[in-house]
């Protein structure tokens, strides 16, 4: 009986080896491609992710930040609108905001243009008119 034990766990332990590595999801997902040439399920040919800047107000007022259309235009620009309010119980310092949104503002300046701002503004206000946000 001790030997048949013994022997159960040998095989058990041996049998756990010729497991598979599992391979991550991600591999098993398509990778969006429409090239009739290319594999769709190569890693290589997946398409390029644009890493989204924060900026940190204090308020929602006049970002629109419910609106698809104006989050969509920020992320087009390379960044996202934060609400932290003052207040906040894990929001950060001052300090930090300032910051942080001193590096992104920069960052946006000389990739973008000067005139980000504006471009953003008037895009916004292109989607307030199409959501019907907009009065007047």
């Amino acid at each position: 009986m001790k030997y048949a034990l013994v022997l159960f766990i040998f095989l058990l332990g041996f049998f756990s080896f010729a497991q598979k590595k599992e391979r991550p999801v991600r591999d098993y997902l398509p990778t969006e491609n429409l090239k009739a040439r290319k594999d769709a399920n190569n890693v290589s040919n997946r398409p390029k992710r644009k890493k989204i800047e924060l900026i940190y107000v204090k308020s929602a007022r006049g970002i629109l930040y419910g609106n698809a259309c104006a989050i969509q235009e920020t992320h087009r620009i390379g960044f996202e609108y934060i609400v932290e309010p003052v207040n906040g119980m894990e929001s950060r310092s001052w300090f930090g905001k300032l910051c942080s949104n001193l590096w992104v503002k920069t960052k946006l300046f000389f990739r973008r243009s000067p005139f980000w701002k504006a471009t953003l503004n008037k895009r916004i206000k292109r989607c307030r008119r199409q959501t019907g946000d907009f009065v007047g």
